[in-house]
């Protein structure tokens, strides 16, 4: 619903109405009459491949600095963010406390903060850069990051 917030389908407050509706929906039924009106979202194939082993280095807060390239445009991977990676980082105790179209920064602490910056890479592509310090537990996530076109 997000998407088609983003896309100018639904109004800010018609999407929070809806979402109200989808957290407490108990039946799937309940949950396609939120979108029935909505022209259906096409779900990327998965990249063919492993993802790269990427080392993440000493237990503990340490910095790092993580370049992903991404065939999808920059709105398209900010939006993908804010829906996945920026939940398990809630979850995980951080807070976004900074966003603009093309940079993202989430803290938990003084010394525990991340930064998202998006950069577009020719037509829809984009080079996502993530550094700043964290655990090696955040980092092992970060690491594992997997895109889709």
């Amino acid at each position: 619903m997000r998407i088609h917030c983003a896309e100018g389908r639904l109004e800010v407050e018609e999407l929070e109405r809806r979402l109200e509706q989808a957290i407490s929906a108990s039946t799937i039924q309940q949950l396609a009459d939120l979108v029935y009106d909505l022209p259906k979202v096409a779900v990327p194939d998965p990249i063919v491949g492993e993802p790269a082993k990427a080392r993440t280095g000493p237990p503990g807060i340490r910095a790092f600095t993580r370049r992903i390239e991404v065939p999808a445009t920059v709105d398209r991977v900010r939006r993908a963010l804010l829906d996945t990676v920026a939940v398990g980082l809630n979850r995980a105790g951080y807070e976004l406390i900074y966003q603009d179209a093309t940079t993202l920064m989430f803290q938990r602490s003084l010394k525990e903060r991340l930064r998202i910056d998006l950069e577009k890479r020719g037509k829809g592509n984009t080079t996502m850069v993530i550094y700043g310090r964290a655990s090696r537990r955040i980092r092992k996530h970060i690491a594992r990051l997997n895109f889709y076109a």
